[in-house]
């Protein structure tokens, strides 16, 4: 079932199943992982959803599989878990998976660094922005449509 808005209207177009433990993740708090496929890799990934992250960013290995590494796109400073880093801002387009209804394309902005090995984070700039979405942690389901 997907939500309706209070004029009746759909508030979201698709949802899916979130995990709230992946096997990649650091820590013994529970996250919000979600299904993506950024622009044409051809296989899903599983993001972190961050929705007090400046910016998605990609890890390393999805970023050069796109072939992103290049001295195009804006320079901006992030700062992670891991210290303060210096990012490439790139225009991809990203495919949140559904597992029921329509899975949703967003023309997102994402951050590449070539040392960048910490995971692919869902971040509000550039992807949550452009987008409607609703966790309801009872289910592990994520709630998403355009905006």
């Amino acid at each position: 079932m997907l939500l309706k808005q209070s004029n009746g209207l759909n508030f979201t177009t698709g949802r899916s199943k979130f995990l709230d433990q992946a096997e990649s993740s650091q820590g013994a708090t529970a996250k919000i992982w979600l299904k993506i496929e950024p622009a044409s890799l051809g296989l899903p990934i599983l993001a972190q959803l961050d929705t007090g992250a400046a910016w998605s960013i990609l890890d390393a290995e999805v970023a050069s599989e796109l072939n992103l590494f290049d001295d195009e796109g804006e320079l901006v400073t992030i700062s992670t878990r891991l210290g303060t880093r210096k990012f490439r801002l790139k225009r991809i387009p990203v495919e949140i998976l559904a597992d029921q209804g329509e899975s949703l394309s967003v023309e997102a902005t994402v951050a590449v660094l070539p040392d960048w090995h910490h995971g692919t984070f869902i971040g509000y700039a550039g992807l949550l922005e452009r987008i409607k979405f609703a966790v309801d942690p009872s289910d592990n389901y994520f709630y998403f449509g355009p905006a």
